[in-house]
């Protein structure tokens, strides 16, 4: 006999059908979770309840209890003003999850995704779920309220009309829901384009889509323009339009303007009113910056902190592109010294807080107070300058996150925003007793403090002089004092209907030195404090700001009267360095208040009528939470069907995912049936992230199986006709398992996981053959089968200790390292134990070249190490 095809010997094949066993059982139990990822860590485990109003169902805890009534009567606002600006009701009630502060809102378990910084809330599109922290204060969260609740309309206005909001582009979502929220173009949108108009760099329609163009700032002033160009009402009905051609032929339908014509006239109406006045005399034009996109910065180059005699400066930058970091610099050329802070691949710091607050020298100049976040927690860290290195490392469990902490002059506390339970107030640190004490506690937003060289008296920036909370209008931020000795406040001088944020006094206490925007330009002005006078001290063009409206711009060298500020220019935030100066006298501004205290607001008109949508105190509800699963999703179903010499095959399946409102419980389940019994399969987890404490408990059947043919030809004699003999052999296997894994993350880099799982395999061999004649023609066929082996029962623990600090790039880790240590015991029908250590670690000696070294040992022990059943570890 001679074989003239054949796949493998049986020996060899009996060995490949052990394949699904040693991928499902003898792969290491980690196959079950993540072999390496950073840890998304669940530091509080929060426990919800549901406040109902008319039209939402608002999730929180106890601690937010003050600021979710607040939230409440918001969201009815929102609603009454968006569903009559949109033409739409909601088909169902709104879920609203509230969390009480960023630091908080990063844990939540309704999405899987880290979240960052400048995320500040996020409608999901599966559930409509509106997700949002708390924000410093209670104007910033209504507009990222209204923002969010815009997302939620939009949704749910297209699903009406049979589409999806995923198939819109961010600028047309993002842009309108920014522009509904703010009204108008706001003073901070306005500098982004001031700057894109002054560079000649302003986007067309079609342009829109590129990364470059922030959606949310390009998008709101495109929504602008075509509002008051063709009226209110271009927003819904090109939401609402079943044009062809997408987002831009929404717009082109509705307006009846082709979009080459719409970016021509869009672009000229910018030009038109987006020009900045010229400088007035005694006021510094912003000179070259000293640290910028092309002069070794980043694109982001904030929070500046001047050591008090003018010589270095702090900032915070992605100037390494990888990550935000900690500088430190000459104050007069920007020549980086060193970097006192790292993040890329330290696992150290959860967050700097580069976007809401700025590091403080201390008085002599030594030392470095920067507000961090750690273990989910707020530490002021301080650093020794001539080192470089953390000094102390202060937790302050009062409150829930700490902003913008400032030294007395003594250097032995430190005042500081802090943010609790939804609500921002100033608070007092001593640092040889670590104890803290509340100065106020209110409502009202209270940031940015500043110590005064005499020790006496707070400046900060606060909303409580222009706000309302029986009305809950909010009005712009302004100065105010607060006395330690006396533990009064009063309102300072302001300029009419401008912000003042980010106050820093003079070495004489004289003078603050404050950002304003009275003509929607943000630049640094100074108080003459005995006379209530007001100078301008610089012009920029563009705005003095950090990178929202009310982040920290600037900073005061009170002994050497040198003054740092960051500045948006060329797309990008840079840093300057000047002398404070004297300033150009404002003609405008209020008189002092009498020097009164001030422990009420005075109430503010508001644009519409006050109250306007606000419920009665009855018409809320309060119920505990309480975990239901429902359908969350459902996976492309499929068909599938084919046919060959092993026989036909008809194979169809689905995958369901299951959850409760916060996806703290979710249920997943794959199905798929065929014609045979042999076709069905099964798999089944329930994932429970309800604590720390990460576990799942996963069911599942799957057969599977290998086909073997071969052809030989027998001959009877040398006249006899020559058969041909075909054989069809089918190994196949059903795999069932039952099992656990629970993952303990101790942070966002390091975790432990612990598995356990029973295993029964059973297997088959089916073996078909044919005998043909030379022609084709079918003589004999016989069919047998039977079992291929005896069954296999195992069962299999495990524990691996797991570190991953690598920084990822587009396609691997490009810094960092990550190790792992997994150790897992079998039992049962075989005995072994396999054992995993690994260590990977990177380096970038020149950008982009990347490094790696690697140690690596796979091992099997035991009696039952060797068995021919199983494959050689291979990774």
């Amino acid at each position: 006999m001679r074989e003239l095809s054949a796949w493998a010997p049986m020996g060899r094949a009996a060995r490949v059908i052990a394949l699904s066993l040693a991928i499902v059982l003898l792969v290491p139990v980690s196959a079950g979770a993540q072999y390496f990822g950073r840890n998304k860590v669940r530091y509080e485990q929060f426990d919800f309840q549901i406040l109902q109003t008319p039209h939402f169902d608002i999730y929180y805890y106890p601690a937010e209890q003050e600021a979710v009534s607040y939230a409440a009567h918001l969201a009815e606002r929102w609603y009454a003003r968006l569903s009559r600006a949109l033409d739409h009701e909601f088909r169902e009630r709104q879920p609203i999850v509230l969390y009480a502060s960023h630091t908080h809102f990063t844990q939540t378990t309704i999405v899987s995704s880290f979240i960052g910084e400048g995320v500040s809330g996020l409608t999901e599109h599966q559930k409509g779920r509106v997700v949002m922290p708390f924000a410093a204060g209670l104007g910033e969260t209504s507009h990222v309220l209204g923002h969010e609740l815009v997302h939620a309309f939009q949704r749910d206005i297209l699903r009406t009309h049979g589409r999806s909001i995923e198939a819109l582009p961010l600028w047309f979502l993002e842009g309108m829901a920014e522009y509904l929220a703010a009204g108008h173009i706001d003073p901070h949108t306005a500098m982004w384009l001031r700057d894109a108009v002054a560079d000649a760099r302003l986007p067309t329609l079609e342009q829109l889509d590129e990364p470059r163009w922030f959606p949310y700032r390009y998008g709101q002033a495109l929504w602008a323009y075509l509002a008051d160009r063709f009226g209110e009402d271009v927003v819904v009905r090109a939401l609402k339009s079943r044009a062809k051609g997408g987002a831009i032929g929404r717009i082109a339908a509705v307006t009846q303007i082709d979009s080459k014509t719409l970016s021509k006239d869009w672009h000229q109406t910018l030009v038109d009113t987006m020009r900045s006045p010229p400088p007035a005399a005694g006021e510094i034009p912003g000179a070259t910056p000293i640290v910028s996109r092309r002069g070794g910065g980043g694109r982001l180059n904030v929070a500046p902190a001047i050591s008090p005699d003018g010589e270095e400066l702090v900032f915070l930058s992605e100037r390494d592109r990888y990550s935000i970091d900690v500088y430190l610099a000459d104050a007069s050329t920007g020549a980086v010294k060193r970097r006192l802070v790292r993040t890329a691949a330290d696992p150290h710091f959860d967050s700097l807080q580069f976007i809401a607050s700025a590091g403080a020298w201390d008085p002599a100049g030594t030392r470095f107070a920067l507000a961090t976040v750690q273990g989910g927690k707020p530490v002021i860290t301080i650093i020794e300058m001539s080192s470089g290195r953390v000094q102390r490392e202060i937790l302050v469990e009062d409150v829930d996150q700490v902003f913008s902490p400032s030294w007395s002059p003594d250097g032995q506390s430190l005042v500081f925003s802090g943010l609790k339970g939804g609500l921002s107030d100033l608070y007092v640190v001593d640092l040889d007793t670590r104890s803290v004490r509340a100065l106020m506690s209110d409502p009202f937003a209270d940031l940015q403090p500043s110590w005064s060289p005499d020790g006496r008296t707070i400046a900060f920036a606060t909303d409580r002089f222009t706000s309302s909370l029986e009305s809950l209008t909010f009005g712009e931020y302004r100065l105010g004092a607060f006395d330690l000795a006396s533990g009064a406040m009063r309102e300072l001088p302001g300029i009419p209907d401008a912000k003042h944020i980010d106050p820093h006094w003079s070495a004489d206490g004289r003078s603050l030195y404050f950002v304003a925007d009275p003509d929607e330009c943000s630049n640094v002005y100074r108080l003459d404090v005995p006379t209530g006078e007001f100078f301008q001290i610089t012009h920029v063009e563009s705005g003095v700001s950090g990178i929202t409206a009310i982040s920290p711009a600037l900073s005061m060298a009170a002994g050497a009267r040198r003054i740092a500020f960051s500045v948006y220019r060329h797309g990008a935030f840079q840093l300057h360095v000047s002398d404070a100066g004297s300033g150009t006298a404002v003609a405008s501004r209020m008189s002092p208040v009498d020097g009164a205290s001030s422990d009420q607001p005075r109430a503010t008109a508001e644009s519409g009528t006050p109250g306007f949508g606000v419920f009665a105190e009855g018409g809320v509800t309060v119920k505990p939470y309480k975990a239901r699963l429902s359908l969350h999703d459902i996976g492309q179903p499929y068909l599938s069907a084919g046919g060959g010499s092993l026989g036909t095959f008809v194979r169809a399946g689905v995958q369901l995912s299951f959850g409760d409102m916060l996806r703290e419980h979710s249920l997943h389940t794959a199905l798929q049936v065929g014609k045979r019994s042999s076709d069905f399969a099964v798999q089944t987890a329930y994932l429970n992230r309800r604590s720390r404490w990460n576990w799942v408990v996963f069911g599942e059947q799957v057969p599977s199986g290998i086909g073997i043919s071969r052809t030989s030809r027998e001959s009877g004699g040398a006249n006899a006709d020559q058969r041909v003999i075909a054989t069809d052999l089918v190994f196949q296997q059903i795999h069932r398992q039952v099992g656990g894994i629970a993952i303990y993350p101790f942070s966002r880099a390091r975790r432990v996981e612990f598995t356990g799982t029973v295993h029964a395999i059973t297997f088959r061999r089916d073996a078909t053959t044919s005998i043909y004649t030379k022609s084709g023609r079918l003589i004999e066929e016989t069919r047998e089968g039977g079992t291929a082996g005896r069954p296999v029962r195992l069962i299999e623990t495990g524990a691996a200790l797991v570190y991953d600090a690598a920084l990822v790039g587009p396609t691997s880790p490009i810094l960092g390292s990550r190790y792992r240590v997994d150790l897992a015991p079998t039992v049962g029908d075989l005995t072994f134990a396999t054992v995993i250590a690994d260590y990977r670690r990177y380096w970038m000696p020149a950008r982009p070249f990347t490094l790696a070294f690697r140690v690596k040992h796979v091992g099997r022990y035991g009696p039952g190490a060797g068995d021919a059943r199983l494959l050689p570890l291979a990774f």
